[in-house]
């Protein structure tokens, strides 16, 4: 049965996969989304961004988290959940970032960096129950 993180996340996803068919059914149309000489100047910005919300930004939220509990020794299920929803909503950014990336025609190490990291924020933050177990037990939770 899937958890109530799990079902957050795949509704937090699931807009992003649309666009990205959006994005390619245009594109097999021979219809281009978006001007990308005119855009050109964001894809490194948007690469930048969707590398430091799959990677940097998920780790500041849980040392964040680590920091404000570490003299607690109980966490309670309401907090705990708070920090889950937090890092989901971080990472969740990554994807859309990618998209942007996607839809703006960048050059292949712009597309393929941000695409690697929408999978590295999806694969490694997916909320399954093994991972949230150790996050319970990390942090002591009631």
């Amino acid at each position: 049965m899937k958890t109530t993180l799990q079902k957050r996340f795949i509704l937090m996803l699931a807009p992003a996969l649309v666009g990205f068919g959006c994005v390619l059914l245009l594109r097999s149309l021979g219809i281009d989304p978006f001007e990308a000489k005119a855009m050109a100047g964001w894809v490194p910005v948007l690469f930048i961004l969707a590398v430091a919300t799959a990677a940097a930004a998920p780790i500041m939220v849980r040392t964040a988290f680590a920091h404000r509990m570490h003299l607690r020794r109980q966490t309670s299920e309401a907090e705990f959940y708070r920090f889950q929803r937090a890092i989901l909503i971080v990472v969740m950014a990554t994807p859309y970032l990618a998209l942007a990336v996607y839809a703006l025609a960048a050059p292949a190490f712009y597309l393929g960096g941000a695409l690697l990291a929408m999978l590295y924020a999806l694969y490694y933050h997916y909320p399954s129950e093994k991972r949230l177990a150790f996050d319970r037990r990390v942090f002591r939770v009631q």
